[in-house]
């Protein structure tokens, strides 16, 4: 699956990004125990999923997500993450 798809890389996380054959979109989120403790890592995945969530009308179906955080970005406020997720998802291929 990796080898596949397109990589978008920001500062504070990057995310990988390819069709699928299936009728829904499909989102994951892969946080290594490298990024912190339990709290951080949960806080990140709640961070993706709440950005996602929120971004759905720029989505279109039969998209595949993969999201993982880089070490930093617990320390950025949410709508600072949600403004690059935000400006990415409008130029993902479709």
């Amino acid at each position: 699956m990796f080898d596949e798809g397109t990589w978008v890389r920001t500062e504070f996380f990057k995310f990988l990004h390819r069709p699928n054959a299936l009728s829904h979109n499909r989102i994951g989120i892969m946080v290594g125990r490298r990024f912190g403790n339990s709290v951080r890592r949960n806080r990140a995945k709640r961070v993706f999923r709440a950005m996602t969530n929120h971004g759905r009308m720029h989505l279109a179906q039969n998209a595949d997500l993969v999201f993982f955080p880089r070490v930093g970005m617990d320390k950025v406020p949410y709508y600072v993450l949600d403004q690059i997720w935000q400006s990415f998802a409008k130029k993902l291929p479709m």
